[in-house]
């Protein structure tokens, strides 16, 4: 981690992209057969494991470098970028599954980094790590140097998830060379309360790196919980649909359905936060909140 008296954390406007990469037909013939037996969690050979995640993290860089080569201070790639899910879902308690994504942790890290160097950019993805013998569906954030400067362990699991992923137990914010910056994954954004959480802490923007944004209804949900807390939220999606999404709960940009593409555009991450009658969202609005009426929620 970056030292907090070494960044310069005031939010500023910022040049923000977020990627949707296509999810099938990355590479060969032979080298998809082999990501169809990744995806059915039937592949065994280690060294095939990080072929595998080679050939997907070359994918995402390619977009990266488009998002570089075109000023983007910080980019964001999918929830899972190296599609290990399947695999730890079928083979997770196994040595040899805790080993390969401990090898494929390494060669991210390495990769991206070397991304974030080349252009002094930020980088935020999604990615499976193991600790301890447990999973976790996790977002880092890499700053320009190639180092990584925030890390989230997605808190919310969609039920088949659940039987193989642990959640994480903490909604934190990070002060970065960009501002406060709040991380979410994909399920987490179904529930109003984790935005919230991450609003009411002082985040500048939310990054959501997901594999389940598509449909209208994802934007008008996506929409809502910027709008709500005033708050940017930028969403990388497999396949099409990443957005950025501004405080007022607009699009500055949206990628269409469509497969390699990239949403850009500019943030202002020192707009205020004002909204209806409230000078501050996010130091009004929680004052304002009923908890006394909403114990079926808690179950308390």
């Amino acid at each position: 981690m970056i030292e907090p008296e070494r960044i310069d954390m005031k939010p500023k406007t910022i040049v923000v992209a977020a990627c949707a990469p296509r999810t099938f037909n990355i590479g060969s013939r032979s080298a998809n057969e082999a990501t169809v037996r990744m995806l059915a969690g039937k592949e065994t050979s280690q060294d095939m494991i990080v072929e595998h995640a080679e050939r997907f993290l070359q994918h995402h860089i390619r977009l990266l470098h488009t998002a570089g080569e075109a000023g983007a201070d910080v980019t964001v790639i999918p929830e899972d970028c190296l599609r290990l899910g399947p695999f730890i879902a079928k083979q997770g308690r196994t040595k040899r599954c805790g080993k390969a994504v401990e090898a494929v942790h390494d060669l991210f890290l390495e990769r991206l980094g070397q991304v974030c160097c080349k252009y002094s950019m930020s980088v935020v993805a999604g990615t499976m790590t193991v600790r301890n013998g447990s999973y976790f569906n996790t977002a880092m954030m890499l700053d320009p140097a190639g180092e990584v400067i925030a890390s989230y362990d997605k808190t919310h699991l969609p039920p088949g998830e659940a039987k193989f992923t642990t959640p994480g137990s903490d909604l934190p914010v990070f002060d970065t060379h960009l501002g406060r910056v709040g991380l979410l994954i994909c399920w987490d954004i179904v529930f109003p309360e984790p935005f919230a959480v991450l609003a009411a802490k002082g985040a500048d923007v939310i990054f959501e790196p997901t594999f389940g944004h598509w449909t209208e209804s994802h934007d008008i949900t996506a929409r809502s919980r910027a709008m709500d807390w005033c708050v940017p939220l930028v969403v990388s999606m497999w396949g099409g649909c990443a957005c950025i999404i501004d405080a007022g709960g607009k699009f500055v940009a949206r990628s269409g359905q469509v497969g390699d593409t990239l949403a850009m555009g500019p943030l202002d991450l020192r707009k205020k936060k004002g909204w209806l009658f409230m000078k501050d969202v996010r130091a009004e609005k929680p004052k304002l909140r009923r908890p006394d009426l909403y114990a079926v929620l808690t179950g308390k």
